[in-house]
């Protein structure tokens, strides 16, 4: 019954046309090859990791006050429900200036370079990756 269940609800995912191949394909592979699907995508994460904070750094300038990487145990785990399968997530922290007037729009570039530089898209189920985003205030003490 409860693979009936799975077949079901996976025949109602419908994936764009403009969804990377590896979408594409991740969704027809057997259990066993989507948790070692999911393993490879967070190891090229990891290992992109490095020109992702120096094109930022270059990028952004003074608007980016830093770059923190986190990927210890248990900071932040991603649990992917079909596979019954749990991982760490890669999480990446920009921290922004005070003097920064537009997050916003720094924040949808970032996710559309991530998109087009470094083809990360951390909106489709199956990439490890968490994106925080601050913005420093100055409070009166």
């Amino acid at each position: 019954m409860r693979e009936l269940i799975r077949r079901i609800l996976r025949e109602g995912n419908h994936i764009s046309d403009y969804a990377p191949d590896w979408v594409k394909v991740f969704h027809t592979l057997p259990r066993e090859e989507r948790i070692a699907q999911i393993e490879t995508n967070r190891k090229n994460i990891l290992r992109l990791l490095p020109k992702i904070v120096n094109f930022f750094e270059s990028k952004l300038g003074d608007d980016l006050e830093k770059i923190e990487i986190i990927n210890d145990e248990e900071v932040r785990r991603r649990t992917y429900g079909n596979e019954m399968y749990s991982t760490n997530a890669v999480v990446i922290q920009f921290f922004f200036t005070h003097e920064t007037k537009t997050p916003a729009r720094l924040k949808k570039e970032i996710i559309n370079d991530l998109k087009s530089y470094f083809n990360i898209d951390n909106s489709y189920y199956g990439t490890p990756l968490d994106l925080d985003f601050f913005k420093a205030s100055w409070e009166k003490i």
